[in-house]
């Protein structure tokens, strides 16, 4: 994705590195398990939604 700028404007959008964003998430989620969340593991395959058949049209 290019940087976009707005003309006569020299200034580049600042973009995260990646590795303040692992850890900021990785602090997040020690964050919630200390307060009593739970992280459910859902198996590989099951999305989690409901099939619900669509009515024919006629």
């Amino acid at each position: 994705m290019p940087n976009t700028r707005v003309k006569g404007s020299n200034q580049r959008r600042i973009v995260q590195v990646a590795q303040h964003s692992s850890q900021a998430l990785e602090a997040q989620i020690a964050t919630f398990l200390k307060s009593g969340g739970v992280i459910e593991e859902i198996p590989r395959g099951v999305t989690g939604q409901i099939f619900t058949p669509m009515a024919k049209k006629s």
